[in-house]
């Protein structure tokens, strides 16, 4: 008989390898002779398998459209893409199509859409915030339901991602719904000077997918043809990520946390939409699938940065705000007051000398606190052993990005591991003295700094029956 779960593991393990290899396929395309525009490359990518959009923010001929259109050829090799620059004059036609004229003698007013934005799989629109009111809402509507408004039908857009490219960013109030609809958002500079030699020393950049010609053409573009991110390929990959793929606790509490940071600690506040806050949830889900993952990692919450910013100078507030959450002390401190309050416990029992045995409630206690001490250390050293490769094995994280990360973080994690290993050794300790009935004032001089405490705030009642002088 078959094994029903063997063969979803076959499964699993079958489309992993397909989304590996046709998402690797699609980075070397978007990547293939741009200089420093690997973040643009993977952001736009990650958008696409999200089905958002991703707003480039900089100054012209920094290859803003170039990635837009590189998008458009690895969605499918007759995908339609669109592009158009806006200005503060431009009219619905540039976007959405001219009125038909057949159909206006038969008194219905409808757009000929053909070639125009409402049947392009991938856009790129330059200049999007001079979109004017007489756009405004037909694009809203795409962008955010896929859906257009055509006459009297509303019907449904192919768009998988667009691009949007500005030299500012909106200052009027009625762009910023439109500002919202971008998840993702890019400052993108000018190649530095350590690049600007690489630039200029490169050819010229590859554009199609497949060179074609030569021995091979045919299997080759065959080939070539397999790695297509058909649209049908990624609605199916966005609704595999949304089921299959759990958001652990804590990552959800890193989400709402960051959002209440933002709006609260931040000055000027960093608002956060509900709506916005919903996407992150998926898109991390998405970021966790595609690297072959059920869970969500807290790590894949550095993508956030990309997300959680109103202006640039933000970005880096969200980025070393989530870095310090994967190195917090919070959970180090829970455990000592966990630990403290046994301690504390098993003090006051050391008055019922008769009554007191290590079966007793104290007595579980203490190895409960062992036990969740010792979980806790194991995982904090899988961590340490494990965070570099994790960094460097996500897709969506560059090469320079997860070793400056790890970096960062090797340091911290080695000082949290240590604490929680005086923790755990200090545990024990109070479990075998608690187990032998070990006289209270050795446990003083093994335990002295949990003693002076429980001294220190315990109440008085609790303290002078034990008979012990003060620990100086």
């Amino acid at each position: 008989r078959e094994d029903p779960a063997g063969a979803a593991a076959i499964v699993s393990a079958e489309e992993r390898a397909e989304v590996g290899r046709k998402l690797g396929h699609a980075l070397g395309v978007l990547e293939r002779g741009l200089i420093e525009r690997g973040a643009e490359a993977r952001l736009v990518l990650l958008a696409a398998c999200c089905g958002e959009h991703l707003l480039l923010i900089g100054p012209p001929g920094t290859a803003k459209s170039e990635v837009a259109r590189r998008l458009g050829a690895i969605v499918s090799r007759d995908a339609m893409f669109f592009q158009r620059v806006l200005t503060r004059f431009s009219v619905p036609e540039e976007l959405f199509g001219p009125l038909s004229l057949q159909m206006l003698e038969q008194d219905v007013y409808r757009r000929n859409t053909a070639g125009y934005l409402p049947e392009a799989e991938v856009a790129f629109v330059d200049e999007v915030f001079k979109a004017n009111s007489a756009v405004l809402n037909a694009l809203l509507m795409i962008l955010n339901e896929k859906r257009f408004d055509n006459g009297n039908e509303q019907v449904s857009v192919p768009l998988v991602c667009l691009v949007g490219a500005s030299n500012e960013l909106p200052t009027d109030p009625e762009l910023q719904a439109l500002y919202d609809r971008f998840l993702f958002r890019k400052m993108v500079n000018p190649v530095s000077d350590y690049g600007i030699t690489q630039l200029l020393s490169c050819g010229p950049s590859a554009t199609s997918l497949a060179d074609g010609g030569g021995d091979g053409a045919g299997a080759a573009a065959e080939e070539e043809a397999s790695l297509h991110l058909e649209s049908e390929w990624l609605t199916g990959l966005k609704e595999r990520a949304q089921e299959s793929v759990e958001v652990p606790a804590k990552v959800i509490d890193i989400l709402a946390r960051l959002r209440s940071h933002l709006m609260q600690e931040c000055e000027p506040p960093i608002y956060i939409s509900d709506r916005r806050l919903l996407k992150c949830m998926n898109m991390l889900k998405m970021c966790a699938y595609t690297n072959g993952r059920s869970q969500v990692s807290e790590f894949d919450c550095l993508l956030l940065k990309h997300v959680c910013w109103s202006n640039p100078e933000e970005q880096g507030k969200v980025d070393a705000w989530i870095v310090d959450q994967l190195i917090s002390q919070t959970e180090t401190k829970q455990l000592r007051y966990l630990l403290l309050g046994v301690f504390t416990r098993c003090c006051k029992a050391w008055k019922q000398e008769d009554g007191r045995s290590a079966e007793g409630e104290e007595g579980s206690d203490v190895a409960d606190l062992v036990e969740i001490l010792a979980a806790k250390l194991g995982a904090m050293r899988e961590q340490q052993r494990t965070v570099k490769h994790s960094l460097a094995e996500n897709i969506w994280l560059g090469e320079d990005e997860a070793a400056a990360v790890a970096g960062h973080l090797a340091k911290p994690l080695e000082i949290s591991t240590g604490q929680v290993e005086t923790l755990l050794r200090d545990a024990l300790t109070l479990a075998l003295a608690y187990k032998e009935k070990v006289p209270l004032y050795v446990v003083a001089d093994l335990l002295t700094e949990y003693w002076n405490d429980f001294i220190r705030k315990g109440n008085i009642e609790d303290v002078k029956p034990l008979g012990i002088k003060p620990i100086t």
